[in-house]
């Protein structure tokens, strides 16, 4: 992903100009001719351009990534510009070196001048990395670069317009950068898979199935004799308030309170809707994430759990990886709803756009997979170790009511798997 703001540019070429004028000084040799102003003029009209497209939560998106042609024009006289500070600096660096071989510089002067040096060809660098991005013609038989322009407001107040480019895929450049390269590779994990499959992951890492060997293992561990548990519930997560009102109600007739349980949300908003809900009839210490730090809820819920006494914590997406309560420390999760990603940022909706134009189905191939193995790491909370016991329950009645529900209780682990009705 490569960015860079209209004023980050404008900067970067008067601090590039600046230093070459101060090692001018030095060497006794003439400053290369940079004209400042031309490129000053190209990012005024950019921003005059910028300024009329139409921005949703201050993001254009580039639809497919096609930039217009008003806005290529200018950038294609900003690449050539900034293409020529580049070269004059490059020569400009290059006999600094060899004048700091054969003359004796004040290391308080140098390393300064130096490290400035060093900032700038790296800013340029990226500015003409990122105009070469915006101005490349995708391939039509590949994913095409996400493109977007982002509206920001500067400390002077001054509106400042950040131009982004990215790939959507990169399993060229993995293939590229390792598949290529590597006489063989070893991947683990237990989260590889999705939907019992591995298409996923190939997609994502650019694997092509006939080329390479596949093992999923059983756990090691006793699921068989954990109760997966499909609440019933009236409604569903589309419902929001019901659904919210009804999340509230359930886990206080399910939560033991005596144990300890772990409560995972998808939303932050609902989470702290029902913890108000419950928080004053639960007979049990709650904790919820935002109050104190991951680390710290985690210590306070096993210092409770040591003392015997019941603790909740209350968590999103964070709680659901990585969270590793051993033993009575927890024993039951409780998952409020399925979390299928909602495509939010420009390299999501670009995908998004992308699989639609090929007449491919976004849900089943990205988001259906990836609810899927957000399920299971949210399930992997409860049995750490062979003689961990407990109960997970989830409140989404999307599982039964869903041609996809299926699909996702057969995908996990060896579960027993309990339907209310």
């Amino acid at each position: 992903s490569l960015s860079a703001g209209t004023e980050f540019i404008k900067t970067s070429t008067r601090q590039t100009q600046g230093i070459s004028e101060q090692v001018c000084k030095i060497t006794k040799q003439d400053s290369p001719e940079n004209d400042i102003k031309q490129i000053d003029g190209y990012l005024d009209d950019l921003v005059q351009v910028l300024k009329e497209l139409d921005f949703d939560e201050d993001v254009h998106l580039f639809e497919q990534g096609i930039v217009n042609q008003e806005i290529q024009l200018i950038c294609q006289n900003l690449l050539t510009s900034i293409a020529s500070i580049h070269t004059k600096f490059e020569a400009l660096k290059e006999s600094w070196t060899d004048y700091l071989k054969i003359k004796i510089v004040d290391k308080s002067i140098s390393d300064p001048i130096n490290n400035a040096l060093g900032e700038c060809e790296q800013h340029l660098s990226s500015i003409l990395g990122l105009l070469s991005s915006l101005l490349q013609k995708d391939e039509p038989e590949q994913p095409p670069h996400s493109r977007w322009i982002e509206k920001t407001t500067l400390a002077n107040k001054k509106t400042n317009y950040i131009i982004n480019s990215a790939q959507i895929d990169v399993s060229n450049n993995l293939n590229n950068l390792i598949w290529s390269k590597a006489a063989g590779a070893v991947l683990t994990s237990a989260t590889l898979s999705s939907l019992g499959s591995f298409a996923r992951l190939n997609q994502q890492l650019g694997l092509v199935k006939d080329k390479n060997q596949y093992l999923r293992l059983p756990s090691p561990f006793n699921l068989d004799g954990v109760d997966f548990i499909v609440a019933k519930f009236k409604s569903n997560p589309t419902q929001v308030y019901e659904h919210t009102q009804e999340v509230a109600s359930q886990l206080l007739k399910r939560i033991n309170t005596d144990e300890s349980s772990l409560v995972l949300f998808a939303s932050n908003k609902q989470m702290q809707l029902v913890a108000d809900l419950v928080e004053k009839k639960l007979d049990c210490a709650l904790f919820v994430q935002g109050e104190f730090s991951k680390k710290l809820i985690l210590k306070k819920h096993q210092d409770l759990r040591k003392r015997n006494k019941g603790s909740v914590i209350f968590g999103l997406d964070s709680f659901a990886e990585g969270v590793d309560l051993k033993g009575d420390n927890l024993t039951h999760v409780v998952i409020v709803k399925l979390r299928f990603s909602v495509p939010n940022s420009p390299i999501e909706k670009t995908t998004q756009d992308y699989l639609q134009s090929q007449n491919r189905n976004p849900f089943m191939e990205i988001s259906l997979p990836d609810a899927s193995l957000r399920l299971i790491q949210a399930c992997g909370r409860l049995i750490r170790t062979e003689t961990d016991t407990g109960k997970i329950t989830i409140f989404d009645n999307r599982l039964v009511s869903k041609f996809y529900g299926k699909q996702l209780l057969n995908a996990l682990p060896g579960y027993n798997i309990v339907v209310e009705s």
